[in-house]
């Protein structure tokens, strides 16, 4: 039976893959809102030559620093928007296979671990936060191959977790530390009556990783001066973290409320959220054998939920350059806590828990496809095309008033498809971050910082009035005080304007 139901589930998720990859694959456009910075990103990092305009603005990273694995991945392609495409099937293959494998390792429930679905569009993946949103699934396949090594003592799965743990820094180096500590406290326990073999594993197995960072930390360019991120935690937790503690209650809408706007959206994330508690609660899974909990799998998959809810629940908010930080750990604290609970729930599954399960599933795989169809059919009028006869060589930047899509701000980094289209030179975020995978370059300089978050109205932009073009979406810089008396409208498509300044052209 368990056999049986393990190939019933395989079959569903090849379907919702199959699904989603013919979503992906046919949206010209995914309303992730950091993803136009990526793509910029990674066809900075494909056509950067020396001697072309590009490089005169933007210098990339080498490939061997840390968060750079979706750049270098897209770049690998002759497009890298196809190149994107194929790395969010990839992640969403990864994604529902890892839960699936080690559901299945650890002999849990198939049916509920099927329920993994319904966080595939996540917090992560929804803000555009690809190098976060792609570790996920290796952070879980790091805990199976460590699992598989404790069960089996099969010594090649050192070299496969070493390999996993520098993968993790190229997708986020925040995560190669997360996993790092799920690695040791793993190896830890199952260890704990031979302190030295714990030690030896903790001590050789991450040689690989501790030589990369080391490396990447002699060899990166002196960042911007920031605040002492030591002094803003002393800060943080003696104030701020008390204060808004609240906010960790987060986790059940911090996925899936990008649906729909406001009360609708927090309302459809806590229905998703539930259905992940509902089984447990049904099935009354607190009344499982007390052998069961004690059980290595068991306490291997509690390890595992333990520290991402302590990371959850004591990361801050923010650090100095860099934000958010606890809320991208919503979805592996959910994932980690489905894993558990499928290998406490028991059989036989009550025959009304798989047709909720399926119920569900194809509930939100409809509601995630009308919103991706949705957002492609209203923005139809964003194309290349919007560009054409602009000189790539002349920058460009964005006053985008008009910036949200049922309630989120999709449309502030939208500027950076001139880059991605047209090779253009635009004014981005990217050349700002203080983790960035792109840096400002010889005539980076000129170009001003992007206000991403300018708003509804018009707010002063002295430096706007350097660049050759301005796009516009929403109301155009008619202020007294905007000092753009010399822009004039040159293109215009659906809510979309590009303006040129006629006193520097």
């Amino acid at each position: 039976m368990i056999d049986s139901s393990h190939k019933q589930v395989g079959v569903l998720i090849a379907l919702f893959v199959i699904i989603n990859t013919a979503l992906v694959c046919w949206a010209d456009l995914l309303p992730f809102i950091d993803l136009p910075n990526h793509l910029a990103e990674a066809a900075i990092f494909k056509l950067h030559e020396p001697g072309n305009h590009l490089s005169l603005y933007y210098q990339p990273a080498p490939w061997y620093f840390p968060n750079t694995f979706h750049t270098v991945f897209s770049s690998l392609f002759p497009s890298v928007e196809w190149g994107n495409r194929i790395f969010h099937v990839l992640y969403i293959v990864l994604l529902q296979g890892s839960v699936y494998v080690v559901i299945r390792e650890l002999n849990g429930n198939p049916w509920y671990g099927l329920l993994a679905i319904l966080f595939t569009y996540n917090y992560n993946v929804t803000f555009g936060f690809v190098g976060f949103a792609i570790s996920i699934p290796a952070i879980i396949l790091l805990f199976y191959t460590t699992v598989l090594y404790l069960r089996t003592g099969r010594l090649y799965l050192n070299v496969v977790i070493a390999l996993i743990l520098i993968l993790l820094f190229f997708m986020h180096a925040q995560n190669a530390l997360f996993g790092l500590i799920i690695y040791g406290l793993l190896i830890i326990y199952h260890f704990r009556r031979s302190l030295k073999r714990a030690l030896i594993h903790c001590a050789t197995v991450p040689i690989p990783l501790v030589l990369l960072i080391v490396a990447w930390w002699f060899s990166r360019a002196p960042e911007q001066e920031e605040a002492s991120t030591f002094q803003y935690l002393i800060e943080y937790y003696s104030s701020t973290y008390f204060n808004n503690i609240l906010l960790r209650s987060g986790i059940a809408v911090f996925d899936n409320f990008q649906l729909f706007a406001g009360k609708a959206g927090l309302i459809v994330a806590l229905l998703f959220f539930t259905c992940v508690l509902l089984p447990p609660v049904a099935m009354k899974v607190w009344r499982v054998p007390a052998a069961l909990v004690a059980s290595p799998n068991v306490v291997y998959a509690s390890i595992f939920f333990g520290v991402s809810t302590l990371c959850y629940l004591f990361a801050p908010d923010r650090l100095p350059g860099q934000t958010p930080i606890f809320q991208r750990f919503c979805t592996i604290v959910i994932l980690s806590a489905i894993i558990l609970l499928s290998l406490l729930l028991r059989y036989p599954l009550k025959r009304w828990v798989k047709y909720f399960v399926l119920v569900t599933v194809a509930v939100y795989t409809g509601l995630w496809s009308e919103y991706i169809v949705t957002f492609n059919r209203v923005n139809r009028d964003f194309t290349p095309t919007l560009f054409d006869g602009l000189n790539t060589e002349k920058p460009l930047a964005g006053l985008i008033y008009n910036n949200t899509f049922r309630g989120r701000k999709v449309y502030i980094h939208f500027p950076n498809y001139y880059i991605v289209w047209k090779t253009g030179i635009a004014a981005s975020k990217i050349i700002d971050y203080r983790f960035g995978v792109v840096r400002r370059s010889e005539k980076g300089g000129s170009l001003p910082i992007y206000n991403e978050l300018i708003g509804e109205y018009y707010t002063p932009e002295p430096e706007y009035s350097k660049v050759i073009y301005l796009l516009v979406r929403g109301h155009a810089p008619v202020s007294p005080d905007a000092n753009l008396s010399g822009f004039q409208i040159i293109k215009k498509s659906g809510p979309w304007r590009v303006f040129q300044n006629t006193q520097r052209f």
